[in-house]
């Protein structure tokens, strides 16, 4: 999956981020509309939401009938649960690809890289029960970075916490030292809109699926998660600043409702 959002976003990574968001929102858009279609009773939907609206039309007609209005309220109450019904499995079949989809972005849009000059924080949690002063971890920058501040050890946390600095455009690495092991992480400050992994934490198959392609801090190491604290990113849109999920699903369900005329969708 990151190697293909990878390859179909690649025309957007040299500061396209708005078109990008806005060509997989579209995009988006149209394949739920197409695998709610394919997944569904369309013609069964049809009778239902032709059935709400002689229930409403029936309402207009004796509106001054109070029995009758009731009753055609509950039916439109039945007549709505049957839809919603007849929509739970497409839904279902809809959330693998959608949930998927938004992680992919969320790696890409919910951060923005490090410029020259910016600080970040870097804070390294220990497994629990280990004593951080004890683990004698160390951070140690290559080139296009500097450390910003000394390291700041909370025992009661059981953290350790470092600023560094920016001093190169591109993707650098930093180095954790441990009695336990080393790690060497990416620090992102490429202008590039690519994956920014800011979590580093042991493999599992939950990491596999909401942080793919992130580098794994060894088993053997006594470290639990490592986190890089980048600025975040938003999308200007003229009279409102947006983040990249608003934006996602409102473009992407605005598309799928002007297509679902188009190619007459129920």
């Amino acid at each position: 999956m990151t190697g293909f959002f990878t390859l179909i976003l690649r025309p957007f990574e040299n500061g396209y981020g708005t078109a990008g968001i806005v060509f997989i929102s579209i995009l988006t858009g149209a394949v739920m509309l197409f695998l709610f279609k394919l997944t569904s009773n369309q013609e069964a939907m049809k009778v239902v939401k032709t059935k709400i609206s002689a229930y409403f039309l029936e309402m207009r007609l004796y509106k001054e009938d109070i029995s009758a209005v009731v009753g055609s309220q509950k039916s439109i109450l039945v007549a709505n649960m049957q839809y919603m019904k007849l929509a739970l499995i497409p839904a279902a079949v809809m959330i693998v690809p959608v949930i998927l989809i938004m992680i992919q972005l969320n790696l890409r849009y919910s951060q923005a890289g490090l410029q020259p000059g910016d600080t970040a924080l870097v804070k390294v949690k220990v497994e629990e029960e280990v004593d951080v002063i004890r683990e004698g971890i160390t951070l140690n920058v290559g080139s296009g970075l500097e450390k910003a501040s000394p390291a700041v050890r909370i025992p009661s946390l059981g953290e350790a916490d470092w600023k560094i600095r920016l001093t190169e455009a591109g993707i650098h690495d930093l180095t954790l030292k441990s009695a336990s092991g080393d790690v060497v992480l990416p620090v992102f400050g490429n202008e590039k809109l690519v994956p920014v992994f800011s979590i580093f934490k042991k493999g599992s198959i939950s990491e596999s699926i909401f942080n793919p392609g992130a580098k794994r801090i060894p088993d053997a190491m006594q470290i639990a998660s490592v986190e890089i604290r980048y600025p975040s990113m938003d999308f200007n849109w003229g009279l409102f600043r947006l983040s990249w999920l608003w934006s996602f699903l409102i473009i992407s369900m605005a598309f799928g409702f002007i297509l679902k005329f188009i190619f007459k969708v129920e």
